[in-house]
């Protein structure tokens, strides 16, 4: 097998995630035209997808009319003309400038009002930061890209050197010795962000553990380009991307361990899809049954095959719960109806294939026949199993399967639509977390046992776990649904508040985890207790970045299920 280590920083940084945040809270709220001076980032997906949802890209101004709209200014920055550019076109002004390339502008303007004789950028000629800070300097400002243009210096007394945000911090730190030393009267300013600094330490860290790095970003992007020049400075093999489609295989065959890092304006999803294509290839000399027990363990994943199978073994921990025996009809009513309404929706959500895994994106597009017949297959089975076990809970999972399937369809026509700002049900702000928790819950204990005081006390522990359970995914993909306009929870919350919402639901489900075993027969309502646990280990480790990219979070998260089994087992 394929070991792929990412590195500890690797994607979006914080000037970058702002600027395209700043963007999409502006889409939300405004109804005028929307435009970014110049691209935003460095990513051509990210800036397509935004070109989708209506922001499209000024090349010059005042010259082009933005029809009184909204203009940003990117995360690289504009010179003070073009600002007062902007603004005098009559369009309002978002400035989406990262924190950190503000502070290098404000240090030019002080220093040169102090008496500073000249101002020396080491960055890349014609980069869009070098140029917005050139914009501030002047006539007094230079470009320093390599040692031929130290050499063609000529400084006076007094200057001072800063660079660019993203410089790599042993090119700056030899071009300012060399300046210092042809012109001794300068002052240096470090103004590589710690962004930069942490990404490119990570990357010398991985590259000590592994055979070869893959680097992901944009083609136009300077810090991309610059980590592929660490590694490759560093004697390591490196392969510098823009996406999956783009790795040779035959040159990674002879590599055991991948080290994965991306650039700054690279969004987690395509990162995420680079390391789930990197898993599924085999290893140096590895035994083909190993690789084909993977590739079935990714396809089960993929097509939340593992989590029908949980919800399966939650359906036979709750039967043991209720002082029952184990039912394999209960299990597979859950099993057929998770599998059939997971697929069902992306089916028909036809989800982008950017924001798939590659394997899943496979079945979707080359197997999307295949994947019909076998979720509705599927779901005919779950409502004729259950006709057979117990026909008010099989009219129940039909009423509960005829809402799943009309999640994505539009139910509200246009003029009430836009009184209410949603049409489907998807477009409700954490519908998504929300009504799948209650059809686990549903699937699990109503249609098999109907509703009774235990049953229902059940339903609500149940609920919180499965609720947490999707948060978790949620958190795993809120960059893709930002950018697509997706009203998860975190979303709606913000990172951290969605993260603050998921240790208050731990703490919940472990009360009700604790007092549900005096509503329940016997000792098997404990079983949700351990489950807890077992969740907040998971968790914590996410949350630290323990556990991140390919299937590793969604093997563990989904392990949960048949480990209550094994719980509720060892209980009865």
């Amino acid at each position: 097998m394929m070991k792929v280590y990412l590195a500890r920083n690797a994607g979006f940084c914080m000037g970058v995630r702002r600027a395209v945040e700043a963007t999409l809270e502006t889409v939300r709220e405004s109804d005028g035209p929307i435009a970014t001076y110049g691209p935003l980032i460095h990513n051509p997906q990210v800036l397509d997808l935004l070109a989708e949802r209506g922001v499209r890209v000024l090349k010059q101004l005042p010259r082009e009319s933005v029809g009184g709209g909204t203009v940003i200014i990117r995360a690289h920055g504009v010179t003070p003309e073009e600002k007062d550019a902007i603004s005098a076109s009559g369009a309002e002004v978002r400035d989406a400038t990262c924190p950190r390339v503000q502070k290098v502008q404000a240090i030019i303007r002080r220093q040169l009002a102090d008496g500073a004789g000249a101002v020396v950028i080491i960055g890349d000629r014609n980069h869009a930061e070098v140029d917005g800070l050139m914009g501030y300097a002047g006539d007094r400002g230079v470009v320093v890209s390599n040692e031929d243009d130290v050499a063609g210096l000529d400084l006076p007394g007094s200057y001072i050197i800063v660079s660019q945000t993203t410089q790599d911090e042993a090119t700056f730190s030899r071009l300012s010795d060399m300046i210092l030393a042809r012109f001794p009267g300068g002052r240096v300013f470090s103004t590589i962000c710690d962004s930069t600094h942490k990404r490119q330490s990570a990357v010398l860290e991985l590259c000590d553990r592994v055979d070869a790095m893959v680097v992901v970003g944009g083609r136009t992007s300077a810090n991309t380009k610059r980590l592929g020049e660490i590694v490759a400075g560093r004697g390591k093999p490196v392969f510098v991307i823009e996406s999956e489609e783009e790795l040779d295989r035959k040159a990674l065959a002879g590599f055991s361990t991948i080290g994965v890092t991306a650039g700054a304006s690279t969004p987690s999803w395509i990162i995420e899809r680079v390391i789930r294509y990197l898993e599924m290839l085999p290893g140096v000399d590895e035994n083909p049954w190993k690789c084909r027990m993977r590739s079935l363990a990714a396809s089960m994943v993929s097509l939340s095959i593992y989590a029908a199978l949980g919800a399966g073994f939650a359906a036979l921990a709750v039967d043991m719960a209720l002082g029952g025996g184990p039912d394999m009809a209960h299990f597979v009513i859950a099993f057929a109806y998770i599998f059939s309404m997971y697929n069902l929706n992306r089916l028909m959500a036809r989800p982008r294939p950017q924001f798939v895994d590659p394997l899943r994106h496979h079945y979707l597009s080359r197997r999307r026949g295949f994947l019909w017949a076998a979720a509705l297959a599927a779901t005919v089975t779950a409502l004729a199993v259950a006709w057979r076990a117990n026909r008010e809970g099989a009219l129940i999972l039909a009423l509960i399967t005829a809402g799943g399937a009309v999640y994505n369809l539009r139910l509200l026509p246009r003029p009430f639509s836009r009184m209410l700002r949603f049409a489907r049900l998807r477009e409700i702000p954490g519908s998504k977390t929300i009504f799948s928790a209650l059809a686990w819950v549903a699937v699990l204990v109503v249609v098999p046992h109907g509703l009774s005081e235990s049953g229902t006390a059940l339903m609500a522990a149940l609920f919180l776990m499965i609720f947490f359970r999707n948060g978790i995914y949620d958190l795993m993909e809120m960059q893709s649904d930002r950018i697509m306009g997706g009203e998860t929870i975190p979303v709606f919350l913000g990172e951290q508040g969605a993260a603050r919402l998921l240790w208050g639901v731990l703490a919940a489900g472990i009360v009700a985890a604790a007092a549900l075993p005096l509503v329940t027969p016997g000792r098997g309502g404990a079983f949700l207790l351990p489950g807890w646990l077992f969740l907040g280990v998971v968790y914590r480790l996410f949350r630290r970045g323990r556990l991140k990219g390919g299937f590793g979070v969604d093997l563990a998260v989904d392990s949960v299920f048949p480990f209550l089994f094994a719980v509720s087992a060892a209980l009865s």
